[in-house]
């Protein structure tokens, strides 16, 4: 049995779809830090956008969507740079962070949501 290579549309499609689950943990604001811990909270965005260097989006993603995505990104990495590696769950809350954070997300995730999720099969 061979297996075939995911075409990269497919991919890129898999990868954007990815990219909304994780707006729309960062839209629920506080509560996602309460789920996920504060180490999580970062861990689970920065496992599908990448910690430093230059941002390489899916090419499933329109221009609006990479511009929000971009700027989500940025506010992430600002948050990350400004937050102690031992913060606690209501430390990290206290920071206004997840807050702030969560508006951008919102308005990325009504980009995205304009086109909806892609077929990921």
């Amino acid at each position: 049995m061979t297996s075939d290579p995911i075409p990269e549309y497919l991919l890129a499609q898999r990868l954007r779809n990815r990219c909304i689950d994780v707006l729309e943990l960062l839209a629920d604001g506080n509560e996602t830090v309460r789920q996920f811990g504060s180490a999580g909270y970062f861990n689970w965005f920065f496992d599908w956008f990448p910690d430093e260097d230059a941002y390489d989006p899916p090419s499933a993603m329109s221009q609006d969507e990479v511009e929000v995505a971009t700027a989500v990104l940025a506010l992430m990495r600002e948050a990350c740079d400004a937050t102690s590696l031992l913060v606690t769950e209501d430390e990290l809350i206290a920071t206004g962070w997840p807050s702030r954070i969560q508006q951008f997300a919102q308005n990325a995730l009504e980009v995205f949501m304009t086109r909806g999720r892609g077929v990921e099969d």
